[in-house]
């Protein structure tokens, strides 16, 4: 008797138990695989480069939770086909309604804070004092929006993401539990469902709104946000590209998991609806880890460069000056764009193009801010002979301002990047000094609030453009108290390492791109 052959099934996507393990289903497996080990391997060279300013501005937490977000619902969606009927309903409901939406809001939160480095930037460049101003929040209707409006963009993505969650959470509970597609034992309303109408059903519409909030609403308001800037470090075009790769997944999935289509039933049976959002997800991550990978690779390249051309530029120098006959090719070697010699002497008389610059395309200008705040400085106090006791109260109330509005991180909007020798001790010099951002100076020394009788530093007031000229009409208990706050130590060189220290950061990493590209800002 001849034994009839088996009847073969083909494997796809039914919903029964058992696994699809055909060379599709290997082939999603390994694809899973692979892109988890790139990804990690990824992540690791992102986290070593983690003190580049590139990575830091992004914030290197928030990627890591952005890409981490995505990254799982990646894998998931991946393996439904190997998985089949393995990957219950309700674990796909869970995932669309939690880790994609969070994904997006992290990922969209990493887009904002380019927009609120371009702001903090603008700001900088008409007064650094703005930035560490404050307003105390008034708890009604008219202050709550104020204090809303001032918030920068990511804080405002931030807040829009816990409420966010929150809003959407609470639905999906209510839904899951009170449905009986994900489970026939208990619920209220709905009939059970088979693994295809489980998908299909109105249970999923709040995390389609979230998802459609983040991709149509405010990844285009974003778009909108930067569509004037131009930076050297592509962030504006990262920014672009991730936001428009993300627009079409939501619409695919809408379209491939209602429509009743022939063709598209086919295709289902092959690749979930779900993975309509993968080639989104992939830009989105790759985009939040290549661009600055290969920013920070490209900045640590021309340092070395710089540091290079700046020794033997130094060499050259001795060498030529030891050659009376060479003194025109000294005198071109002075001349170099590129010298720290030019870079000295924009910082001497010309550095506010500099600044444009560094804020419109680096995203920088706190540094050259600075040089040119000691600088003004030096200037203001170094050419005085004799220095009176409310002069040397004013140099020092002055310095303080400086301190806590450019190089403190606790009270500087953008603070520079110096040595942590350098700054625990201006830290310790000015450690006695109180700084109300809140409080703005009072119109009359006599009032109880005055940062005078309190020796507060303020910032409302720029005290930076007063003359040095004060007479010294100090009663006998503001000068004891004078003499009280500023420490013996305490010159108009204070500043000096820190100076030195910025002013070779500016000229490996600022100076060589504004002079590669000529100082052009970009056009609105």
């Amino acid at each position: 008797m001849v034994s009839m052959a088996p009847v073969l099934h083909p494997r796809v996507l039914d919903g029964t138990t058992r696994p699809n393990l055909d060379a599709l289903g290997i082939t999603y497996l390994t694809a899973a695989i692979a892109y988890t080990l790139i990804l990690a391997s990824e992540l690791y060279f992102l986290h070593r480069h983690r003190d580049a300013f590139c990575v830091r501005l992004r914030g290197i937490k928030v990627v890591f939770a952005a890409v981490s977000m995505l990254h799982v619902y990646l894998i998931l969606v991946l393996l439904v086909y190997p998985w089949n009927g393995l990957f219950p309903c309700s674990a796909e409901f869970w995932i669309m309604s939690v880790f994609l939406p969070s994904g997006m809001a992290f990922f969209q939160a990493c887009n904002a804070k380019v927009l609120t480095a371009y702001e903090s930037q603008r700001r900088m460049t008409r007064n650094f004092l703005e930035g560490a101003r404050r307003k105390r929040v008034s708890y009604t209707p008219h202050g709550l929006y104020e204090a809303w409006r001032d918030l920068n963009a990511a804080k405002k993505v931030y807040i829009g993401t816990l409420v966010g969650l929150v809003v959407s959470f609470l639905p999906a509970i209510m839904l899951f539990f009170g449905s009986r597609r994900f489970h026939d034992a208990y619920g209220f309303f709905g009939v059970p469902a088979d693994y295809i109408e489980c998908r299909r059903g109105g249970e999923w519409v709040p995390s389609i709104l979230v998802q459609l909030f983040w991709t149509m609403m405010v990844g285009p308001w974003i778009l909108w946000k930067i569509r004037h800037i131009k930076d050297v470090h592509s962030w504006a075009w990262q920014t672009r590209l991730a936001i428009i790769a993300g627009l079409p997944g939501t619409p695919l999935w809408i379209a491939f998991t209602y429509s009743n289509m022939e063709k598209v039933r086919d295709i289902n049976r092959y690749f979930a609806p779900a993975g309509w959002f993968i080639p989104s997800l992939v830009v989105c991550q790759q985009v939040l880890i290549i661009l600055p990978l290969r920013d920070a690779l490209k900045s640590r390249s021309r340092q070395r460069r710089s540091s290079i051309s700046e020794t033997e530029s130094l060499t050259s120098n001795r060498s030529i000056m030891s050659d009376k006959s060479s003194s025109v090719i000294y005198n071109k070697e002075l001349k170099s764009k590129a010298s720290m010699q030019a870079l000295e002497f924009s910082i001497e008389h010309s550095i506010e193009p500099l600044i444009a610059w560094a804020a419109a395309r680096e995203f920088t200008a706190e540094n050259c801010i600075f040089l040119r705040e000691v600088r003004n400085f030096r200037k203001k106090w170094g050419s005085l002979k004799i220095v009176t006791t409310a002069q040397r109260r004013q140099m020092f109330t002055e310095a303080s301002l400086i301190f806590y509005t450019l190089i403190n991180p606790f009270t500087a909007e953008t603070p520079i990047n110096i040595e942590y020798k350098i700054f625990k001790t201006l830290q310790a010099l000015f450690a006695n000094v109180e700084f109300d951002p809140y409080m703005p100076r009072s119109k009359t020394p006599d009032d109880v609030t005055s940062p005078v009788a309190r020796e507060v530093v303020c910032p409302w007031e720029d005290t930076l453009s007063r003359p040095a000229s004060i007479d010294s009409n100090l009663t006998s208990s503001s000068t004891a108290s004078t003499r009280s706050i500023v420490p013996s130590e305490f010159t108009e060189e204070i500043f000096d390492a820190a100076f030195d220290s910025i002013k070779y950061l500016v000229f490996t990493n600022t100076w060589p791109r504004y002079v590669e590209l000529a100082g052009k800002l970009p056009s609105a």
